[in-house]
């Protein structure tokens, strides 16, 4: 992953400038697209700069700035290929059965850009970034304050499994009720950084998601120790998942204890 270059003036979603409408990577055809770009019709949507199509054969076709000046958007962070992959990746599916869904949604109360938005109130952030735990959760109560329910979907490249326990097969003895076969089930110790040990004081599951391969990791604790986690750990692929009024749900949700999945807050 690292061998991409990182830009915050890079995006996927571009405004048309004779008519406002929002323009998304796929959704129109790149000729189309292209055209628009020759003639110098569009526009950056959170700061309005010039931008053109860049649509080459190796890396995934996105907007850029014309000037190379990094947008200047409250909480916009460099972004590598992988990370336009993996908003991308979710857009694309929760999109299918949503009234209405956005990428790079401008959340206006609170000058954010969300890396998907989907109707009726949730936006979706995929995190490569090693933001801080006081960065995090001023992001998450900025959301909260706005009225929107907010799901984090780490990079895999955040995933990390710790030397000091092996992953394993979930005892039979284990007294937890959790599935043990299937979601390729596993046990183990997992080094966290301060970001998602954040995460874990509000939400009860952290998701991990491959851009390459759209495949979900879900880590459920058991005890959380400095900086390592022991959890159970499952995998499916992302196009298992769908949104709920009870927010993510896959079919592992449906074999989990409802008390598993109670959000803990402060």
């Amino acid at each position: 992953m690292a061998k991409y270059a990182e830009d915050s003036g890079l995006r996927l979603v571009a405004r048309h400038a004779p008519t406002g409408r929002l323009l998304t990577i796929g959704d129109l055809p790149v000729e189309q697209l292209r055209a628009y770009s020759e003639r110098g019709e569009l526009r950056c949507p959170a700061c309005g700069a010039p931008m053109r199509l860049k649509a080459g054969a190796i890396r995934q076709h996105h907007f850029a700035h014309v000037s190379l000046a990094e947008c200047t958007t409250r909480y916009a962070e460099p972004e590598s290929e992988s990370h336009r992959l993996g908003k991308l990746a979710l857009y694309r599916h929760f999109r299918r059965e949503a009234p209405f869904a956005q990428l790079e949604w401008h959340v206006q109360a609170t000058a954010q850009r969300a890396d998907v938005f989907v109707a009726p109130n949730f936006v979706l952030e995929f995190q490569q970034a090693n933001n801080s735990a006081e960065q995090w959760r001023e992001r998450q109560r900025l959301y909260d304050e706005a009225g929107l329910r907010a799901l984090w979907f780490l990079g895999q490249v955040r995933y990390a499994e710790a030397r000091s326990e092996a992953v394993r097969p979930i005892s039979l003895y284990d007294p937890a009720p959790v599935p043990r076969h299937n979601f390729e089930a596993a046990a183990g110790a997992f080094r966290l950084r301060e970001m998602e040990r954040a995460m874990l004081e509000r939400f009860p599951l952290l998701y991990y998601l491959d851009p390459d391969t759209e495949m979900l990791t879900i880590l459920l604790p058991r005890s959380l120790h400095a900086q390592t986690l022991r959890a159970y750990r499952y995998r499916l692929p992302l196009a298992q998942a769908r949104l709920t009024s009870e927010g993510l749900w896959t079919p592992l949700h449906a074999q989990l204890d409802e008390r598993l999945l109670r959000k803990r807050r402060k």
